[in-house]
């Protein structure tokens, strides 16, 4: 038992060290790790979970290596060990990824079947950890094209994670669902998805020194327009400010105004946080107003706005005094220690300038003592002598003065200078943090598009392939259906002549026609550039043309012409029309000239916007009973009831100038 132990610690420390080198991005070293924990685990008996696990693992180095095929021959190699003692935790993983690698590959049938596997497992083992299944389902619909589902897993990921109280899992929920609305332009249900997303980062602290758009919503925007994407904001503000969300309603605001700033039209966007500030914030909403003015204040010095960014500069200064709670008073503490640093280096010049002229003071004072102390010992000296040292004494003071205000003057525009510098450095800097960012943006964006159309490349290759393959496969089973119903038409002809009864042989013939007018649709379907579609005008031309070839026995004595629009209409559709036509114009070649010299037929199939119109008439003999087309107890006529119940048709019945059939189709199909 100790020794089985110590063998499934070793596999355990090998597996450590594969996950460490894969998180590493250090392909090479975690394969050689993964597979020596492998050949350890299958020398152990019931080993099972640690055998798919690592196959698993392996697998995902095949994924960081963009090799989706690779790694799904790994994880199908686990299959084989997978039996009683393997964990449902392993079980769920190895056919969540199974399903990723299907995706991937674009095989979506097999991708969904095993997220549906995926699924089982976690409704018995961790039902919360059934949201990044629905997410990969999601992204799977996404893929495809079907936002309708995709909406819908997205949505069981969303309760699952509001539920569970994850604010990471949550929030990237939260960016799915605003990233699809975006897609689908869908205004009403994108303004929730940002109204939410406000309250979602204003549970969290507060940092003022981020940049004002920091809580923003990521989207992914893919092609759109800036008008388009404008659009969409504009509609979701107008729901939050129509249900009374008006906080909802300027994060809308600062979405406009970040995207105006990223296609370089700042001025525009300031238009939106000048909304802001004047209508949608709270002159009480400090918090609010904050990042807002420091926004404005960017875009103001961004456009050359100089003076506009000076009064907006105050309002922030303003907003120091007026900052209560906890994360305010930081901010607070933080403005009031850098301005009281400038205070305090001001208040040290000033103190500097005094000793200087406190120095000058002491030295004017030391000459006075010495002026008086001469005057003490120069009693006797002359009124004179006393005017001229007073004279001399003032013009020395007032020199003093004006070098102290000199000095004075000078300290305060080297003060200016260094302050005019200093802000300058700033700009220069802030400039090119700018420039580098949108430099490094540009790359980005560049790289994202240039991953995208190439995926998108290959994607349509695959899809032209494989409507090719499908295009072709079509036209050969029509091929070969119109072959084999040529060969019964054959053959119905061949026994139709080897027959002596008559009547058996006209029911030979008869049903050769029908056959031979299904193998003309089928004919029509491989030689046709729109599959499954039939032109409908060169379908009956065909068909009547081969009706006069077969019973027109009178020489060119009977005429058939067509009036067909030149429509396309679906195969279930054309093939009960031909065979109706079939019969209609058989009867007539057959029936209606009898003991006549000449004959006409006319065929007429025109389209009306609630219907089709089929007509067959001819000016032979008519029928004496005319219910007997649609009543009648032949097989012939049972088609025509059949196939007209099945078209929803209406037929009429005119036998007053040899028989005319009206047939209006209600129930057709173009596509």
């Amino acid at each position: 038992m100790s020794s089985l132990t110590s063998v499934n610690q070793k596999i355990d420390t090998l597996h450590y060290f594969g996950r460490k080198y894969h998180m590493k991005a250090m392909p090479d070293s975690a394969k050689w790790y993964y597979k020596e924990g492998l050949k350890l685990a299958k020398q152990t008996k019931n080993n099972s979970d640690r055998i798919v696990r690592l196959y698993t693992s392996l697998s995902r180095v095949g994924q960081m290596q963009r090799d989706p095929q690779g790694a799904l021959a790994t994880i199908n190699e686990a299959k084989l060990f997978i039996d009683g003692n393997t964990s449902k935790r392993v079980l769920q993983n190895h056919s969540f990824l199974t399903a990723t690698y299907f995706r991937l590959l674009l095989k979506y049938d097999s991708a969904l079947y095993y997220y549906h596997e995926a699924e089982k497992i976690g409704n018995s083992y961790r039902p919360y950890g059934r949201w990044f299944i629905y997410d990969g389902i999601a992204e799977l619909f996404l893929a495809s094209e079907d936002y309708e589902k995709a909406e819908e897993y997205y949505l069981k990921a969303y309760n699952l994670t509001k539920a569970g109280g994850v604010r990471m899992d949550h929030g990237l929920i939260i960016n799915r669902l605003g990233n699809l609305y975006s897609k689908l332009n869908n205004a009403e249900k994108f303004a929730e998805i940002l109204r939410e997303f406000q309250q979602f980062t204003e549970n969290k602290k507060k940092d003022f020194q981020q940049d004002a758009l920091h809580s923003l919503l990521f989207i992914n925007w893919g092609n759109k327009t800036l008008k388009e994407k404008v659009t969409l904001l504009e509609s979701a503000k107008k729901l939050h400010i129509k249900n009374g969300y008006i906080s909802a309603a300027a994060l809308a605001n600062y979405q406009i105004a970040s995207i105006y700033e990223e296609n370089d039209q700042p001025e525009e966007g300031l238009k939106y946080l000048y909304e802001n500030r004047n209508f949608f914030i709270e002159q009480s909403a400090v918090s609010e107003r904050y990042p807002n003015l420091k926004y404005i204040y960017e875009l103001e010095v961004k456009t050359g706005k100089t003076a506009d960014a000076l009064l907006t500069a105050n309002q922030l200064l303003g907003l120091i005094a007026k900052l209560t709670d906890h994360s305010n008073k930081e901010l607070a503490f933080e403005l009031e220690k850098k301005y009281e640093t400038a205070k305090k280096e001001k208040e040290i010049e000033l103190l500097n300038s005094q000793n200087q002229l406190s120095a000058i003071e002491l030295l004017r004072e030391a000459d006075i003592r010495q002026a008086l102390e001469r005057e003490n010992f120069l009693m006797d000296a002359t009124i004179t002598q006393q005017n001229e040292l007073t004279v001399l004494t003032e013009r020395e003071k007032d020199l003093q003065f004006r070098e102290l205000e000199k000095e004075k003057q000078l300290s305060v525009s080297l003060v200016n200078e260094n302050t005019l510098k200093e802000k300058l450095l700033a700009d220069d800097k802030n400039r090119k943090k700018l420039l580098l960012s949108g430099m490094g943006l540009l790359i980005i964006a560049g790289l994202v598009i240039l991953y995208q159309y190439r995926r998108q490349l290959s994607k349509n290759k695959i899809i032209n392939k494989q409507r090719d393959g499908l295009v072709m496969l079509n036209q050969e089973m029509h091929h070969r259906v119109k072959n084999n119903l040529q060969i019964i038409s054959s053959l119905l002809d061949l026994q139709s002549a080897t027959t002596d009864d008559e009547k058996t042989a006209e029911k030979f013939r008869e049903g050769s026609q029908r056959v031979q007018s299904m193998a003309f649709v089928h004919q029509n379907l491989y030689q046709g550039e729109d599959p499954g579609t039939i032109d409908i005008q060169q379908y009956i031309k065909m068909l009547t043309d081969n009706l006069m070839q077969s019973y027109n026995t009178m020489e060119n004595k009977i005429t058939l012409n067509t009036d067909v629009e030149a429509i396309r209409l679906h195969s279930d559709t054309v093939i009960p029309i031909g065979l109706i036509i079939n019969e209609l114009v058989s009867n007539s070649l057959k029936y209606a000239f009898k003991n006549k010299p000449n004959g006409e037929i006319n065929v007429v199939l025109k389209k009306s916007d609630k219907d089709i119109l089929l007509q067959v008439k001819d000016n032979g003999i008519g029928i004496p009973d005319s219910k007997s087309v649609t009543s009648g107890p032949s097989f012939g006529y049972k088609i025509i009831q059949a196939f007209a119940q099945k078209l929803k048709a209406l037929v009429t019945i005119n036998s007053s100038n040899g028989t005319d059939v009206q047939i209006r189709i209600s129930k057709y199909r173009t596509t």
